[in-house]
């Protein structure tokens, strides 16, 4: 049988001998808060980083040059200078854009590359105006050769004590040269 205060069969479920509800354990404050951190530490880790690096105009900037008609000098105007030009005659002009995400303790990763190429033609007039994203672009293997290094190699241990000897001996040098 249960009473209206919660009591089964006349018994203080939550109270005393007396009958007299008790109250409920509270916990620390400094408990809640570490908690609270925690939880928003673990909400943090979960968030990548975010880097965007470079310049490369948007859509409607590129909408305002007129091939045939802007000039290097109005182009530099409407849209701005170049992260690089071409690299034997200035008839090019690249804008690149990258964005890199990294994902806790991840390797980076771009996300998203845009290069817009502009070329000019040989009065230096705009000729074309081409967008190249991440998906156009092609891995290229480089060749890591080394040159070799003759003698031997040594630990840390013989470059420290080798080095300790050759002290003692520099030492006695500068003092006869004086």
């Amino acid at each position: 049988m249960t009473s209206i205060n919660g009591t089964i069969g006349g018994a203080a479920s939550a109270g005393g001998a007396s009958g007299a509800p008790v109250a409920p354990r509270r916990r620390p404050r400094g408990a809640t808060l570490a908690l609270g951190a925690l939880a928003a530490l673990a909400l943090a880790a979960c968030e990548p980083v975010v880097r965007v690096h470079g310049y490369a105009p948007a859509e409607a900037q590129l909408a305002q040059l007129e091939p045939g008609i802007d000039s290097a000098a109005t182009v530099t105007a409407k849209i701005g200078r170049p992260s690089t030009a071409g690299v034997m005659r200035n008839d090019a002009w690249y804008y690149v854009s990258s964005r890199v995400e990294t994902l806790a303790y991840n390797a980076p990763e771009v996300t998203e590359r845009r290069v817009v190429a502009i070329r000019f033609d040989d009065q230096g007039t705009l000729a074309s105006t081409d967008l190249y994203g991440l998906e156009d672009g092609r891995v290229i293997n480089l060749v890591t050769r080394t040159t070799p290094t003759f003698g031997r190699e040594l630990t840390i241990l013989q470059q420290v004590f080798g080095n300790l000897a050759n002290a003692g001996s520099a030492v006695a040098e500068g003092a006869t040269n004086n």
